[in-house]
């Protein structure tokens, strides 16, 4: 009786000292910073096209991440342009900027609404939302991420 009383005991104690373990390492967890860097046009047809949405990722910890996940929702003044997401794994070194190129597909409908709002004002503002999954040391943790961009015309004017 002593004995299974004695191995309780233990293992509540195992439990709880796991859990303020996890807790306190996921604390020092900090989540990386992204930043909308670049939009590249690949590809424009009668039906839609494609684009590279490239991304600065900038993982604060000191220690490597690998993300593993990034979902996404590109949106300009004109509502949603696309959305979806890439499995896809990128090493993040500690302390360091990292580049990641989400490929996306629109549909021509999409574009016109933001060329619409561009010939209207002279400029389209972009946002890109999602979610970024990555592998640390604690585990794998899941935050969200929000960049900025604004393309005007003087940038799609050939120099």
């Amino acid at each position: 009786m002593r004995l299974r009383q004695s191995l309780a005991v233990t293992a509540g104690v195992i439990a709880i000292a796991s859990m303020g373990c996890a807790s306190l390492a996921r604390s020092a967890f900090r989540t990386p910073t992204v930043e909308l860097r670049d939009i590249r046009v690949r590809g424009l047809g009668l039906e839609g096209g494609s684009l590279d949405l490239v991304l600065s990722v900038y993982n604060p910890n000191e220690y490597r991440m690998d993300a593993t996940r990034l979902t996404y929702a590109l949106s300009a003044d004109s509502g949603t342009v696309a959305s979806g997401s890439v499995n896809k794994r990128v090493t993040l070194e500690k302390s360091a900027q990292s580049e990641v190129t989400l490929p996306v597909t629109f549909t021509m409908r999409e574009l016109m609404g933001a060329a619409e709002v561009m010939l209207r004002k002279g400029t389209v503002e972009y946002t890109v939302k999602g979610e970024v999954t990555v592998d640390s040391p604690f585990g794998s943790m899941t935050r969200p991420y929000e960049a900025k961009a604004r393309i005007d015309n003087a940038m799609l004017i050939p120099r």
